[in-house]
């Protein structure tokens, strides 16, 4: 496993280790829930999971270079670690469709299989080859998606452990 997506897993875990159902799924005013969050996570490595392995059963690669603003945005989110409040896409936004109970299970299960895909398109088109295109960053190497993904979900888990202690 990566050690970018070991990093994620463990932030994962730590965020969420002993929270309860209730805690988990307790409503937030005008935010997203734990559950929420969880359920967006699974979504977003769902996608690159799905899109890795499209790629790959394609044999082609489908990433276009970063506009200026995109290779500025991509450096200061994934290098530096700022993540700016931006709108999630689409596919993205959760809906209610993991339970709970499950989120927590689910979105481990995501991220790994994600690692997993990202590691087959890696060994396909070679590690520094842009694979697929983030919405707001251009195309991305097997490295910087699992960067990203380290990134986001420790944004995340932040807002977790927010919403668990309120």
């Amino acid at each position: 496993m990566h050690r970018d997506v070991q990093q994620a897993l463990a932030a994962l875990d730590a965020a969420t280790g002993g929270l309860s159902v209730g805690q988990v799924a307790r409503p937030v005013p005008g935010r997203w829930s734990i559950a929420e969050i969880l359920e967006h996570l699974a979504l977003a490595f769902r996608y690159s999971e799905e899109t890795a392995d499209r790629i790959v059963a394609s044999g082609e690669a489908r990433a276009r270079s970063p506009r200026p603003f995109e290779w500025f945005a991509r450096t200061l989110v994934i290098d530096i670690g700022y993540f700016p409040r931006a709108k999630a896409p689409d596919g993205a936004r959760p809906s209610g469709r993991i339970p709970p109970e499950r989120a927590v299970e689910t979105t481990r299960g995501a991220l790994v299989a994600m690692d997993d895909a990202l590691a087959r398109a890696a060994a396909r088109f070679g590690e520094r080859t842009p694979l697929f295109n983030h919405p707001y960053f251009a195309g991305l190497n097997a490295d910087q998606w699992r960067r990203f993904h380290w990134r986001h979900t420790v944004h995340h888990m932040r807002q977790v452990r927010e919403r668990s202690r309120a």
